[in-house]
Formats: structure tokens, sequence, C-alpha cells
């Protein structure tokens, strides 16, 4: 089974990438799946015990993802994970 995963231009500037496919059934095996394959990622949408990083939504066929449990989300062949951040500043 194989996903993509679509990161925004400021993660691409980060990682070297701006999508990856990569396989897993649930969110929480792409995204292991794709920290795998861009190492720096990890630290930036996942806390160290796993969770997203409070400026980070996740959605999977455009359809924003719960906070708590979004590991478990089931994916399907085909299925598109996009990440968006919060850019803050003044």
């Amino acid at each position: 089974m194989s996903v993509t995963l679509r990161l925004p231009s400021v993660l691409k500037v980060a990682v070297g990438a701006d999508e990856v496919r990569i396989a897993g059934s649930t969110v929480r095996e792409a995204f292991d799946a794709a920290c795998a394959e861009l190492p720096r990622l990890r630290q930036h949408i996942l806390q160290p015990n796993g969770d997203l990083r409070p400026h980070v939504l996740c959605l999977v066929n455009d359809r924003v993802l719960d906070r708590r449990g979004f590991g478990e989300h089931p994916l399907a062949d085909g299925d598109e994970i996009l990440i968006h951040q919060a850019i803050s500043g003044g």
C-alpha cells in the first residue's frame, strides 16, 4: 500500500523534500516510514513522546484529524496525508 505525504514549503527547506511516497496502514506507520527516509522530519512535526507538535495539523484526504489518536487513523492505498504548520512572528 502506498500513500503520499505532502509537506509545506517551510518543511521542504528544512528536510529537503515536499513530498514522499511511503507505506503504512496507519498515520503512525506512515510517519515512521517518512521519518526513516527524511530523518530531520521527526523533530519538526512530532514531539519526543510521538504526539503532534502544537503548531502542526495533520490532514488525510483533506480531513483534519483529531490530535488525540491521530496516529491510529487508518490509511488506504492512494491516500494523501498533508501536514500544515502554523507560522508566527511579528
